[in-house]
């Protein structure tokens, strides 16, 4: 909605407000005093009808319901969506075609005096709407919100082309204009196939809004890279992308950890220290694994997400930070949801803008150019020998479970030992698990430290491809904590 339409939804809300006094100023003027009441039951019907005219008038759906949620007034477009004038009947019922109440509605914010205002795509038609709500007073002196919503879902597809355009480097731009068997890498992303032509045009989609996104995939398919991408095509890129792996912080840190805390919290907090939502001020805070968080905390994101603030831990300050947040999951929130275990109003906050990353095995077309940018990336000087017919049959016949990540690690330990060997999951077109390795004679002496460390590199990432890349399951057959193996993937670059 532009700059005019603001300034109407105000005036509305203020011709409400003068309505509402004019229709109590009349019984203070005595009998001598006819002259003022007429003057102000003047004002009053020039009041409602400018406040009919304006509404009446405007594209927007506007309506305005009480404290029980039952609809007080509806415009013309309003009435229309609504099948008829459904003046008493409930908002959500009659309007958003819910059952329950819609799990964005923010009327307990309006009724504490807040205006709120809000983008999102609505999860019956897919489109984008703005939805601007104020309180407003109704005669007898009860609160009511007053709510327009306004279709944007023009502006924001134009929004995308411009910023496509504009794009520092012109790389939006090439992106969208080059043919897509041409698009062969997007930043840090590999891959030509049509699926990954699809996630390159949602990632510029995503770049030119400050809508929350969530990325949805198996491990090792990229989730981190894409969220990297938006980053960075988006009008943030020149602060901070802050990641957080929501799995791996305990639940008795997790709140510090996101809001930070104030010196004296508890035992060990000798100095205030900020948290996540302070770093990734002006940026982007990245959710990995956004499934893992308990349902408290996602009540106190949903606040921060909606604007509300936050409070550090030992503080009675609320604090607030202007961030986009990106989420990443490789679960089902919508089983999550009817388990109890995830909140459908956090859900429908973190899931405006999906994108679906596909698995390896679904785009193994693109095997030969990832493998060609690994060896390219970690050759090293000394070029590892050139994989033969009977390798690159082996790669493409195995259906990688842990994705693009283990094709990684594969090509590391190649690139490092001269040998190519993968996981011990089952693999495809009849090569059987743990079949032979295929090796290379090093001409290269090692100290017993880099042995030592090649052979460690190796076994995390077998033991992360055996189990598909759950790290908590790899952690126990390795017989070491999360926070130890967390530690090492990054030590080897197997993440």
């Amino acid at each position: 909605m532009n700059r005019t339409s603001e300034q109407l939804l105000a005036e509305i809300a203020a011709l409400q407000q003068k309505i509402a006094a004019l229709e109590k100023s009349p019984n203070r003027y005595g009998n001598g005093e006819s002259l003022m009441r007429k003057q102000a039951r003047q004002e009053l019907l020039e009041g409602k009808a400018l406040f009919q005219a304006i509404v009446e008038s405007l594209e927007a759906f506007v309506y305005v319901c009480d404290a029980d949620d039952r609809l007080v007034y509806l415009n013309p477009r309003c009435r229309k969506r609504a099948g008829g004038n459904s003046v008493g009947a409930i908002c959500y019922q009659a309007i958003h075609r819910r059952r329950s109440p819609c799990p964005f509605c923010v009327k307990d914010q309006v009724r504490q005096g807040q205006t709120v205002r809000f983008e999102m795509i609505h999860p019956e038609d897919r489109r984008w709407y703005l939805s601007v709500n104020s309180p407003i007073q109704r005669g007898g002196g009860s609160g009511c919100m007053l709510v327009m919503v306004t279709d944007i879902d023009a502006r924001k597809k134009a929004q995308a082309a411009l910023h496509a355009s504009v794009t520092p480097a012109g790389r939006v731009d090439r992106f969208r204009r080059t043919a897509s068997t041409e698009r062969q890498k997007f930043g840090q992303i590999v891959g030509r196939s049509p699926a990954m032509q699809l996630v390159y045009d949602k990632i510029l989609s995503a770049a030119a809004t400050d809508a929350t996104v969530i990325i949805y995939g198996e491990p090792g398919t990229g989730k981190e890279l894409v969220a990297h991408a938006i980053h960075d095509m988006s009008e943030r890129r020149d602060n901070r992308f802050v990641p957080v792996h929501c799995g791996a912080i305990p639940d008795n840190l997790v709140e510090s950890e996101f809001f930070g805390y104030m010196k004296g919290a508890f035992s060990g907090a000798d100095a205030d220290k900020p948290g996540y939502v302070d770093f990734a001020d002006k940026g982007t805070l990245f959710l990995d694994e956004v499934g893992e968080i308990g349902l408290d905390m996602q009540i106190k994101l949903l606040r921060v997400i909606e604007g509300v603030g936050y409070t550090p831990v030992g503080s009675s300050q609320v604090k607030s930070s202007n961030i986009r947040i990106i989420s990443a999951t490789n679960r089902d929130l919508r089983e999550r949801i009817a388990k109890g275990l995830f909140r459908e109003d956090f859900y429908y906050r973190i899931h405006i803008l999906p994108i679906h990353l596909p698995p390896l095995r679904e785009r193994k077309q693109d095997l030969p150019l990832l493998i060609d940018h690994f060896l390219m990336l970690f050759g090293g000087k000394q070029k590892p020998p050139p994989l033969t017919a009977a390798m690159m049959e082996k790669l493409i016949a195995y259906d990688w479970p842990g994705n693009v990540r283990e094709l990684q690690n594969v090509i590391i330990r190649f690139c490092s030992l001269q040998v190519l060997e993968l996981g011990s999951a089952p693999l495809s077109k009849g090569i059987p698990a743990g079949s032979p390795a295929i090796r290379y004679r090093s001409a290269e002496d090692k100290t017993l430290a880099e042995m030592v460390a090649d052979f460690e590199k190796q076994m995390i990432a077998q033991a992360l491809a055996q189990h598909r890349w759950h790290r908590s399951k790899a952690a126990v057959q390795l017989g070491v904590d999360r926070k130890t193996l967390f530690s090492k993937i990054k030590r080897y670059k197997l993440g």
